[in-house]
């Protein structure tokens, strides 16, 4: 008897760990089944292994794990194929549960409708969402111009020259890879805003954004102290998308309709967001912006290190998922305005509840299952690189005392971070990002990072003891 086939599709609005973790999840439950398997995944490197027309039409079931949706156009693809579709996050979680009975969660999917079941609102609508596939977007640049940023940095303290071009002469080497590396930076904004729109309009909203939200941080061309920052490009972005969306459904004829997607709507768009934004919209975000980079530097140190608190707090409350990622955003949205110290945090916080609980686990071996020590040295290894969603395994099997281990220490350590002022440029390798430029002062970020891992490690251990016991004696109590 053929084996019946499946094929899936990740991706999460980082496109970092959910992404790959469930491709993963899918794989092994499927193949443990006796399921033959092909899994596309859409995350920060792209899409990898994608799926054929042939894979696809063989395929009995087709499961969409999302995070950030999908374009009509990429929907398509599943025409008259029976899919079920969740929430990737859900996905993580109940990976059992969406196999127990497969053939009754399907859902025939008519492209027509560009409907795929009844979690499809819940996947691909969302602002968090739409802002997350923009964040997904500009990562690329901001870590490569980090790094060459950093390199740059290092070779001129070392005693290498940085000089532009002049007369004639081309720049040093030093030079070049900072002006690289800061372009990365220049364009991180307008790739923002671009992919908030596309995520909501499509195609024909990507470049309209794009130029809106260059020129709504170019305060040369619009006369203004400085830039809209990330404030102008949400606005431009959910802007944009939103009109775009919504100019898509006018129907003005067959003669003209090909064109709207490539022609008339990008044109009109352009035309009246290019407008606004030189006139309005540029003008006052720029002064929003500034006002609020103000108010950030103006915040007295009992304060900060308080915000350090509550962001340390909801980076590590639910391991990646919404209250995570709007702390993260807001940190990583501040780089393009030279404020480090609130990424800073995320550099310090997000690895502490992964590698926290494989220690746990190796020093009181008997509060954790088989399943969770064997998977400890790539909780461990994986949390080392800023992903948080490794914990989430450990988080379901015990929530109360978990949760509130990570969260309690991930306040302190946001804290500490603050008052010392530890300040990230750049996403990079987690725990490894001080020894190639990306965090400093380095003593700083390794003492809030030790000092927020022995914490989380011994709150695992105090408050996972105080739960088993608990739990023991009331089940002793019940027999």
């Amino acid at each position: 008897m053929a084996k019946e086939k499946i094929v899936a599709v990740t991706n999460c609005p980082a496109g970092i760990a959910h992404t790959y973790m469930v491709a993963e999840a899918i794989e092994q439950k499927s193949k443990e089944l006796g399921y033959e398997v092909h899994v596309e995944t859409q995350g920060a490197a792209g899409i990898e292994h994608r799926l054929t027309s042939e894979q696809i039409a063989a395929a009995d079931y087709v499961i969409l794990a999302l995070g950030k949706g999908m374009t009509d156009e990429d929907r398509a693809r599943f025409d008259g194929k029976k899919v079920v579709e969740l929430p990737v996050s859900d996905a993580l979680k109940n990976i059992n549960h969406l196999f127990e009975d497969l053939p009754g969660e399907v859902h025939v999917f008519s492209a027509s409708k560009v409907k795929l079941g009844s979690n499809q609102s819940a996947v691909k609508s969302g602002l968090l969402s739409y802002l997350m596939s923009g964040v997904s977007a500009a990562l690329p640049f901001v870590i490569g111009g980090g790094l060459l940023l950093a390199i740059g940095s290092v070779m001129v303290q070392f005693g290498a020259a940085n000089t532009a071009p002049r007369g004639g002469n081309l720049g040093s080497l030093a030079w070049v890879l900072n002006t690289v590396g800061g372009l990365g930076f220049t364009f991180m904004i307008p790739i923002m805003g671009a992919y908030i729109a596309y995520a909501i309009g499509d195609k024909p909203a990507l470049a309209p954004a794009f130029l809106a939200t260059y020129l709504a941080n170019s305060p040369d061309l619009l006369g203004t102290k400085s830039g809209a920052g990330f404030l102008g490009s949400i606005a431009i972005g959910l802007s944009v998308g939103y009109f775009v969306k919504y100019f898509k459904k006018i129907n003005i004829g067959k003669t003209f309709q090909s064109t709207m997607g490539y022609l008339i709507i990008p044109f009109v768009t352009l035309l009246i967001f290019g407008l606004l934004t030189y006139f309005i919209i540029g003008p006052f975000m720029a002064v929003l912006m500034s006002s609020l980079i103000a108010l950030l530097n103006s915040i007295p140190a009992s304060l900060k290190i308080l915000g350090g608190f509550v962001a340390g707090c909801m980076l590590a409350f639910d391991m990646g998922g919404p209250v995570n990622k709007a702390a993260w955003f807001f940190g990583f949205s501040l780089l393009s305005s030279h404020v480090y110290t609130w990424y800073g945090i995320v550099g310090v916080v997000t690895v502490l509840p992964p590698m926290a609980a494989a220690i746990a686990s190796w020093l009181r071996p008997k509060m954790f299952t088989k399943q969770e020590r064997e998977s400890s040295p790539s909780a461990f290894l994986v949390g080392m690189t800023v992903a948080t969603e490794p914990a989430i395994p450990y988080a379901l099997a015990a929530p109360l005392p978990m949760i509130a281990a990570n969260t309690l220490s991930g306040g302190i350590a946001g804290a500490l971070s603050m008052a010392l002022g530890v300040k990230r440029i750049a996403p990079g390798l987690g725990v490894f990002d001080p020894i190639i430029g990306l965090i400093h002062p380095w003593y700083s970020y390794y003492l809030a990072f030790g000092v927020g891992l022995f914490l989380n490690v011994l709150f695992i251990i105090m408050f996972k003891s105080a739960w088993m016991n608990r739990k023991n004696k009331k089940m002793q109590n019940t027999v």
